[in-house]
């Protein structure tokens, strides 16, 4: 960047900011044969759970007016997801709520971002035996609808391989024609019959010729707990302080478990904030073992040569090994993200390694995963040569779009030690009414060991490979989860600090950002000498380019 480039990066502290949930349109858990206990008086519903404690999960100390005897996800219950108590019981048990009563019911509604003047509608529904989805979307500027746009999409099926073997019927469809910084309206159906979503609204994104700072909220590691940050991002959003989200991975903790019912209660609570910004997901090393990899495929627009009905051909999935047949769910981008002329990169083919321009700013997504599963190494060298053509491309491109950008969920540069890199969801506990890590070893197959000032053998491994061409093309900042903490880092090459400042720099800054929300903060261990500022503290990055 030249001199009179100018970015900001804040780090936003979390404290208690998951927002209370409510899901009307589930059905109660199937262990309640009499439905859901009212939340404000369990005991006129027959459920002996304390009611004081009750009113305690909820973020105001009381279920909000609306709350009804509808399923929910207070603020203050740590780990629960996506339930009711009760009616007629006389236990406190609790449990998953179920598909909405409706089949074909819109829910998991997501913008992903594609390019400026492209996004795609992406959402869930169950259908009934025998359905044929006919997805569409219609977008207009105006809140009641008028002139609408009719758009088509296609739809993807997964069947979970729990006990219950739901199947999930996966829409998309493209948002075509957008003008820049332009709120638009729009709805979705399945085509099956049942009634559409509600309109919900979103503010198109820009070309850095549009003029404007490029606003974005940066974080890894969110999954549903008291701590995580949809209350904060639905604020900032709301605000005018972000304009679109990337998540850089390890999504829900975990999508898929309990039959999938945690990564359903997850996407319905966070679609309050996804239905409304457009979002950037970044695979992590979560994405990688059990049913998540299934999930994560089918969720995103991304098969072998899947189609749109406009005739463009889709991602090709390189399923030479499990993870890449599931690099990229519906969380994840949609095809048309990959074709390299709208979206200003390479087309790289997969959703495993990926590029988009964002205003000012090329982002960069890779996929550490191959340097971390012995089943991985073999794509190593496909994603360093299309990144060698990426960045190429984009360096020749900084008079339109001056900042590189490189992300990825692992880090480069760390000193934390790496406690609860090696957490799974099931594998933490309430003991004294604090939450503590147990080790989970399915976790450890894909555990990082940490980064520390003296380098470890992975990392090692990574820095050889991909801060040559950093260097070579001048990546401005690079971007990883994994670690639950935040630290930044001085512009750093090769394991040495090149400066202590940000003026002019003369190798890649690196940012860690994994508090999003997971089971359990990290710990650090001593500074690196390229540490600039360590925080143990749940938190996301919200970054500011205003200029090139």
């Amino acid at each position: 960047s030249t001199s009179t480039a100018y970015a900001m990066l804040a780090v936003v502290v979390s404290s208690l900011t998951m927002y209370d949930a409510l899901f009307p349109l589930h059905q109660p858990p199937s262990k309640c044969a009499n439905g859901c206990a009212m939340w404000s008086d369990l005991a006129s519903d027959g459920n002996t759970r304390s009611q004081s404690d009750t009113n305690a999960k909820w973020k105001n100390g009381s279920p909000p007016a609306d709350a009804g005897r509808n399923c929910a996800m207070p603020t203050n219950d740590v780990g629960e997801t996506y339930w009711c108590f009760c009616r007629d019981s006389h236990n406190a048990d609790w449990g998953y709520c179920m598909e909405p009563a409706t089949p074909g019911t819109p829910v998991q509604l997501n913008v992903q971002v594609v390019a400026p003047t492209v996004a795609i509608a992406a959402w869930v529904t169950f259908e009934s035996a025998g359905a044929e989805p006919h997805p569409t979307a219609r977008l207009s500027k105006f809140a009641d609808m008028r002139n609408a746009q009719a758009l088509s999409g296609v739809t993807r099926t997964y069947t979970e391989s729990g006990s219950k073997h739901r199947m999930y019927s996966m829409h998309f469809v493209r948002l075509t024609g957008l003008a820049p910084r332009t709120k638009y309206y729009y709805d979705v159906n399945s085509g099956t019959g049942a009634p559409s979503s509600p309109v919900h609204d979103f503010v198109s994104l820009y070309h850095g010729s549009d003029g404007g700072p490029t606003k974005f909220a940066i974080f890894g590691d969110m999954g549903v707990y008291t701590y995580n940050n949809m209350d904060n991002l639905e604020t900032d959003t709301a605000v005018g302080n972000i304009d679109f989200l990337i998540h850089l991975g390890d999504h829900a903790y975990n999508i898929a478990d309990d039959d999938g019912y945690r990564g359903d209660g997850y996407m319905d609570a966070f679609s309050r904030v996804l239905a409304h910004v457009p979002w950037i997901p970044v695979l992590g090393n979560h994405e990688y073992y059990g049913d998540e990899f299934h999930r994560y495929t089918d969720m995103v627009m991304g098969g072998v040569n899947q189609s749109w009905p406009d005739g463009r051909r889709g991602v090709k999935s390189m399923d030479g090994s499990a993870l890449n047949a599931a690099i990229s769910l519906g969380q994840a981008m949609g095809p048309a993200a990959h074709g390299g002329v709208e979206h200003g990169g390479v087309p790289s083919n997969t959703s495993r390694y990926y590029s988009v321009d964002v205003g000012l700013v090329h982002f960069v997504a890779l996929d550490m995963n191959a340097y971390y599963f012995s089943t991985e190494e073999q794509f190593r060298q496909p994603q360093l040569k299309w990144l060698d053509q990426d960045l190429a491309a984009a360096a020749s491109n900084r008079a339109a779009v001056p900042w590189l950008v490189v992300m990825a969920h692992h880090p480069m540069y760390c000193s934390s030690v790496t406690l609860a890199a090696d957490v799974h969801q099931d594998a933490a506990a309430i003991v004294d009414g604090k939450l503590v890590s147990m080790v989970d070893e399915v976790d450890r197959l894909g555990a990082f060991n940490g980064c520390t000032g003296t380098g470890e053998q992975t990392v090692a491994e990574t820095r050889a490979d991909l801060e040559p061409l950093f260097m070579k093309y001048g990546v401005d900042v690079f971007f990883a989860g994994h670690e639950h903490d935040y630290e930044s880092i001085w512009p750093s090459f090769n394991n040495k600090i090149q400066q202590k400042s940000f003026v002019e720099p003369k190798a890649t800054s690196h940012f860690v950002t994994g508090a999003g929300g997971a089971p359990a903060l990290d710990a650090f261990g001593s500074p690196g000498p390229w540490t600039r500022k360590q925080l143990a503290a749940w938190s996301y990055g919200r970054g500011t380019v205003h200029n090139a």
